[in-house]
């Protein structure tokens, strides 16, 4: 149904961003509902712990003094009208039988800290500890569905990249882009040095198929050379190139340099900077078939891309939404492992919250004593 309503609302370039986009939103709201639960179940635990409580110190009040289950009350009569006894009974370091009731001893067998770093490093964890098995196993599913996607994820990009690279070295040619470079200088007559570069690229036939071969024939230095002397020229006024005199619009020089072959940014820029589109097969192609009517004047915009340039940018950007993808799992599972280690925290917190009821008998009267553990 969810891939229907996408396909019906969407174009296809832009469904698989669509439903990326979704899944992120979903498994956002995923964890921070577990969040809230969380929130909830504490808050409605301490009200029910509180009432429980209540109500078992009405039934010790309503209880007379020979009832209570405290074995020193059996005791003499003289001990029990001793306030000595009293004070004894509440400093000791044994608890009486009374305080060992399950309702007002809650279990101080777990660490709230030791509960917070397990489930911090393994989510689900420090709920095992305290038996709560449902939420180990929301936690712990998280935990390993994220992995499962990151490194699914995570692989396909790199696969993707490894395949974008191939398309690349058939039909990016270096020996192509230095050529184009050395045409387009001498048709605005820019004085930057193409002479050199000239003197190495004229003549060479790029290796389209398997440019890698294209790298032992030129340097990057020959051609950075010219680039960083080279300035944008636009077509403006639109057939300015073949005016007398030259008045065509000029701008800064070349933003970007050839990078290293072979390199990550050698690969990134051939598909991302206008400048680079030349060095695509198709534009090589049609540049010199169009020979001296080819217009070295450009608009600098996507109305001059080719169909190759495109595709090339398509495969970049697919890889590189994918390690987006991946990168934003990882940031969902710190968010899982925080809110594990908080919930783990707070629950043995809770568990260690009581009321601890300390009555005793004091000549004709009662004591009582209300301690806050928290």
């Amino acid at each position: 149904m969810i891939r229907t309503f996408i396909h019906t609302i969407t174009p296809a370039r832009t469904r698989f961003r669509v439903a990326k986009q979704l899944g992120m939103s979903l498994s956002v709201a995923i964890f921070f509902g577990l969040f809230a639960i969380t929130s909830i179940r504490v808050e409605a635990q301490s009200k029910e712990l509180t009432s429980s409580l209540e109500k078992e110190f009405r039934l010790v009040d309503r209880t007379s003094p020979s009832l209570l289950p405290v074995r020193s009350l059996r005791e003499s009569d003289e001990k029990m009208r001793s306030k000595d006894f009293l004070q004894a009974q509440l400093s000791s370091p044994s608890p009486t039988e009374w305080q060992q009731t399950p309702l007002l001893n809650a279990s101080r067998s777990n660490s709230p800290e030791l509960a917070f770093w397990s489930s911090a490093l393994v989510p689900g964890s420090g709920q095992a500890m305290q038996g709560n098995w449902g939420r180990m196993a929301i936690f712990a599913t998280a935990e390993i569905a994220s992995w499962v996607f990151y490194s699914k994820r995570q692989q396909l990009a790199k696969d993707n990249e490894a395949a974008y690279e191939r398309y690349g070295n058939n039909y990016w040619s270096p020996v192509a882009y230095a050529q184009w470079l050395v045409d387009y200088s001498k048709a605005n007559n820019l004085v930057n040095g193409y002479e050199a570069l000239d003197a190495i690229v004229g003549g060479l036939t790029p290796a389209f198929g398997e440019t890698t071969q294209d790298w032992g024939k030129i340097t990057e230095e020959a051609v950075r050379a010219v680039e960083v002397r080279t300035r944008f020229i636009f077509n403006i006024p639109e057939g300015c190139g073949s005016l007398e005199p030259f008045s065509c619009v000029t701008r800064s020089e070349f933003s970007h340099v050839l990078q290293d072959f072979g390199s990550q940014q050698y690969y990134e820029l051939m598909s991302k900077y206008y400048q680079f589109q030349p060095g695509w097969q198709d534009f090589h192609e049609q540049r010199l078939a169009q020979g001296a009517n080819h217009v070295y004047q450009y608009s600098w915009d996507a109305t001059m891309l080719s169909e190759r340039f495109i595709e090339g940018s398509d495969r970049a950007e697919e890889f590189n939404n994918q390690y987006r993808d991946a990168g934003n799992m990882l940031k969902l599972l710190l968010i899982n492992h925080m809110i594990s280690a908080f919930d783990a925290y707070f629950s043995v917190k809770l568990a260690q919250s009581r009321l601890q009821m300390e009555t005793g008998s004091v000549l004709s009267e009662r004591a009582v004593a209300l301690v806050w553990h928290f």
